[in-house]
């Protein structure tokens, strides 16, 4: 059984005792590290510890102080953006929500604000964005960037359910249509029914078109 491991960041010293810890969650520990040492940077915030899974996020989260902000990757080891943010905001609505993800994965930064997302930043514009937001949630404001703004609002309606939403991103991580039936409590035959609406809605007939197109937020 392979062992849940949360990294631990520097002590938080008293002068910065009292304002919002930061958490950071990300399947990968260098994208944890880099963003960790950005926050650790801004004087508003302190910084707390690393996740890498879902059980790891929920101890942090569970021990967390009432003002935490979690800057959450579109994936963790063993849960995608979509899951992990359905029991954050299940199980601990205090906490501000940061979704941070490639240009490429900008359908990820849609489902974000869908689900409650409290702001968004973009990789590339990280170390100018993240300060400005982080500020922001500190003063209890939500934010949302006006270039990923109007690249939303500018874009068609989602055609996409939410379960279709969830079936797209169990692909992208590789899994079967039986992996993808077992763990959505579904029939495989169900699942091919709602395979076939997708290609249909996103204007592809292949598991790899639909893929392609549904990461770089083509839809």
């Amino acid at each position: 059984m392979e062992e849940t491991k949360i990294m631990t960041a520097a002590p938080v010293d008293s002068a910065t005792r009292d304002a919002p810890q930061v958490i950071v969650a990300d399947r990968q520990v260098i994208v944890c590290q880099g963003i960790g040492s950005l926050v650790s940077q801004i004087p508003e915030v302190t910084l707390g510890a690393f996740a890498t899974d879902k059980a790891s996020l929920k101890t942090l989260l569970s021990g967390a102080p009432e003002r935490s902000i979690l800057i959450l990757g579109v994936r963790l080891a063993d849960g995608d953006l979509t899951q992990v943010l359905e029991m954050v905001r299940r199980d601990y609505p205090h906490v501000m929500v940061v979704v941070v993800a490639e240009d490429s994965e900008f359908a990820f930064i849609r489902a974000a604000i869908k689900q409650g997302a409290n702001s968004v930043c973009m990789m590339s514009q990280i170390l100018t964005s993240l300060p400005k937001i982080l500020g922001k949630l500190v003063e209890g404001h939500s934010i949302v960037p006006t270039d990923i703004l109007k690249r939303l609002t500018s874009e068609n309606t989602d055609a996409l359910s939410r379960r279709e939403h969830e079936i797209l991103a169990l692909l992208v991580d590789g899994l079967t249509n039986f992996q993808i039936s077992a763990r959505l409590g579904l029939s495989e035959n169900t699942v091919k029914y709602y395979l076939k609406a997708i290609y249909q809605k996103l204007d592809v007939n292949s598991r790899g078109a639909a893929i392609a197109k549904y990461v770089a937020g083509n839809y």
